[in-house]
C-alpha cells in the first residue's frame, strides 16, 4: 500500500494597488503624496539646521604642535565628536520613550513588572501580592455590605421616628381636645 503524498500547499501571492479602486478615490491620495512629500523635505531641513548648527565656525589658534593636539584641532574630528553626542542623545532619548510606553502598555495590559535590570520579582511574591490584593477586596466588599445594612436600618430607624413623632403628635392633640 502506497502511501498518500499531502495536497500541495497553493502559492499567495499580495500585490500593492496602483490602479484606482472600484469603490471609489486612487490607491494613494494626492493628500498623501503631499503629505509624505512635506515630513521627507521637514526631515532634510532639520538634518541640514543640526549639521549646519554643528560644523565647528572657528577653532582656537593651534599653539602647540604636539601631534594629538593636531588631530583634536581638526574640525571635521570636532564635528564627528558633536554628531556622535547628538546620536547618542537622540539613541538614548528613543530607548527612554520606549521603556516608559511599554511599561505603559505592559501595566494596562495587567502584566507584573518581574525584572529591572539586577532586580528581580519572583512568582511568590507575586502571589503573595494578588493574594493581598484579593484580600484587601474581599475586606472592602464585606465593608460594603455592611455599610449596605447598616443604611438600610437607619433608614428602617428613621421611619420608626417619624412615625412615632406622629403618634405622639396625635396623642398631644387629643388630650388637648379632651
Amino acid at each position: 500500500m502506497v502511501p498518500e503524498s499531502p495536497p500541495p500547499r497553493e502559492l499567495v501571492c499580495f500585490s500593492v494597488a496602483t490602479e484606482p479602486s472600484k469603490q471609489g478615490g486612487e490607491a494613494t491620495s494626492t493628500g498623501s503624496k503631499v503629505a509624505a512629500f512635506i515630513f521627507i523635505a521637514l526631515i532634510f531641513a532639520l538634518g541640514y539646521f543640526l549639521v549646519h548648527a554643528l560644523v565647528p565656525a572657528d577653532l582656537p589658534p593651534d599653539k602647540s604642535a604636539n601631534f594629538i593636539d593636531s588631530i583634536f584641532h581638526n574640525r571635521g574630528v570636532v564635528l564627528a565628536a558633536r554628531l556622535l553626542l547628538v546620536s547618542a542623545a537622540v539613541v538614548l532619548a528613543m530607548g527612554g520613550v520606549y521603556i516608559v510606553i511599554s511599561m505603559g502598555i505592559r501595566m494596562a495590559n495587567g502584566q507584573w513588572l518581574k525584572r529591572a535590570g539586577p532586580f528581580e520579582i519572583g512568582e511568590k511574591e507575586i502571589g503573595a501580592i494578588e493574594t493581598e490584593i484579593a484580600n484587601w477586596r474581599k475586606a472592602a466588599e464585606a465593608g460594603e455590605e455592611e455599610i449596605d445594612e447598616l443604611t438600610r436600618r437607619l433608614k428602617a430607624s428613621d421611619e420608626l421616628i417619624e412615625e412615632l413623632e406622629q403618634d405622639i403628635e396625635r396623642l398631644h392633640l387629643d388630650m388637648d381636645d379632651g
